[in-house]
């Protein structure tokens, strides 16, 4: 088939919903006409062999031509191509069995073997090639995972679902009383095929990068379901004369797993990414429910049948899923410790960053609210705190007392010994002024050589405070040396300072007008002689 011309053609129909595609319908129809021939066991047993055989050819050859398609898509990636090309192989095997089946139908009498088919025929040819090739396909694609601790946590949980199915397959398809050659091959034959189609679903279940769309999956896994029922359950319906069941479900079975390829196919070509990553799950219960459905199957058989060989399959697989779950709950147990490591590293890295946040915080609301260079409460913060002792208390026990402090013809200090040393004295007159208030009095370096401080409470005189300013301001500061005329070598400066005194109630005044009614004052002061103090009494 000349996959060149004839692959794209479907694509271009691509918008086409799934429930229009003629394939699909077809393939619904010949599910549908099977089960109502063979469920109601219509025509002859020959009739019903031949058109079953015939069926299964037609299936199986567009298992592989639509398997071989769906590898030949555009972007999709490599490990999935070769799942889908082995999946073609399967299907070009089976078309060889149901081939070999007819020959053999036409040469031989009509018996039991001829009508259902050989070992040597069809399974053989597939449990050869296909379903190893199909396994380490499967086993070697990505699942989307990343360190190598949630790779083991994926297998373990894979691995304990499969030993249940392995168990129940086990159970069902191995004869009692066999021989440990006989098991071997029972299991090989039988359940091989199952095995296979629950792997695919439980890899597309728990992994985050499945190798099949999610409907294609569940498709593939009811078909595996199907085709593992139907052989289980042979000799039960060849012994109650309901062979015709059992063509019908292998023909059933066929086309759902042809439908699966088909969807598959679709669904690749209606959307990008359709076999995308998917977020990771956090956990999964069905390993857990796998496990639970095991010992659910240990207890009925000890209570229906006792210790046979049956029973001892389901131990042994009860005995390896536990065994896995205990595997998987020490891997769980070391990913909590590290995690709760790497949270206590986490919470402790985060309460460093709060200190450091709260530190950084403190120190940029200090450098916003005080003086840089002398660490006085800057203009801002003054007038917040002004503001906030008028909006506080409208008749306080005593007056507030504010000051305007001015140095004295400062700039002469600047330009004689230059801004270094003159900074230095700024910062000796902050300390002084300091010194003559308490704690709780606000001293403030509103720019420049303007200083202000507001006094609340004031026990002493305003008076007395002023004058208390006005001597500790007039010793000499001794600096060390600037970039002045004084080349460098340091020296003593006296500067004096006017001082202007508001005393005031708070009543119906503002903070504007009581930091006016001050300069005012200090400029008063000034005209009156440099180094002086005058006091304005502001009553409401």
């Amino acid at each position: 088939m000349d996959t060149s011309t004839a692959a794209p053609a479907p694509a271009v129909r691509a918008t086409d919903p799934l429930h229009r595609d003629r394939v699909l319908i077809g393939l619904a129809l010949v599910i549908a006409g099977s089960a109502l021939v063979y469920g109601l066991d219509l025509g002859t047993r020959s009739a019903q062999v031949v058109a079953c055989w015939v069926l299964l050819l037609g299936l199986h050859i567009g298992l592989a031509v639509v398997a071989r398609q769906v590898s030949r898509v555009p972007g999709t990636a490599r490990t999935t191509r070769w799942i889908w090309a082995a999946i073609a192989i399967a299907g070009g095997t089976y078309a060889v069995g149901d081939t070999t089946q007819l020959f053999t139908i036409a040469i031989s009498p009509m018996n039991l073997t001829v009508a259902i088919g050989g070992t040597v025929q069809s399974f053989s040819v597939l449990l050869g090639t296909s379903v190893p090739i199909l396994v380490a396909l499967l086993v070697t694609a990505p699942i989307g995972g990343g360190s190598r601790r949630e790779t083991a946590s994926f297998w373990l949980d894979v691995g304990i679902v499969m030993a249940a199915a392995a168990t129940f397959g086990g159970y069902v398809y191995v004869p009692d009383g066999s021989k440990p050659a006989e098991i071997l091959l029972s299991l090989l034959v039988g359940p091989g095929l199952f095995l296979v189609g629950v792997f695919a679903v439980v890899k597309l279940f728990l992994s985050s990068q499945p190798p099949f769309s999610r409907l294609a999956g569940l498709v593939l896994g009811a078909a595996a379901a199907l085709e593992g029922a139907a052989q289980a359950a042979t000799a039960l319906l060849v012994d109650a004369r309901g062979l015709s069941w059992l063509l019908g479900l292998t023909v059933v079975a066929s086309a759902v797993l042809m439908g699966s390829a088909r969807i598959q196919y679709r669904q690749a070509n209606l959307a990008t990414g359709v076999l995308g990553p998917r977020p990771p799950r956090r956990y999964s219960t069905l390993p857990y429910a796998a496990i639970a459905a095991t010992y659910v199957l240990l207890v009925w058989v000890l209570v229906q049948d006792g210790l046979t060989g049956h029973t001892w399959i389901v131990i042994t697989g009860a005995i390896a899923s536990t065994a896995l779950v205990l595997g998987r709950q020490l891997v769980a147990f070391t990913d909590n410790s590290r995690l709760l490591d790497e949270l206590d590293a986490k919470v402790q890295e985060l309460h460093q960053l709060l200190r450091e946040r709260d530190d950084l915080a403190t120190r940029l609301r200090h450098e916003a609210l005080h003086d840089p260079l002398t660490g006085l409460a800057n203009r801002s913060m003054f007038n917040r705190r002004l503001q906030d002792v008028i909006r506080e208390g409208d008749t306080p026990a005593r007056p507030l007392t504010l000051m305007i402090v001015d140095l004295d013809d400062f700039k002469q200090v600047n330009d004689e010994y230059g801004h270094a040393s003159g900074d230095q004295v700024l910062v000796a007159v902050a300390r002084r002024l300091r010194s003559c208030v308490r704690d709780v009095d606000l001293v403030a370096r509103l720019g420049g050589d303007e200083f202000a401080l507001l006094l609340e409470d004031l026990p002493d005189d305003a008076d007395q405070v002023a004058r208390r300013i006005v001597d500790v301001i007039a010793q000499p500061v001794t600096f060390a040396g600037g970039s002045g005329g004084s080349g460098g070598t340091g020296g003593t400066v006296t500067v004096s300072a006017s001082v202007g005194v508001v005393v005031a109630d708070l009543d119906r005044r503002t903070a504007e007008q009581l930091l006016h009614a001050a300069d005012t004052t200090m400029y008063s002061a000034k005209r009156s002689g440099k180094g002086a103090y005058r006091v304005s009494v502001v009553a409401g």
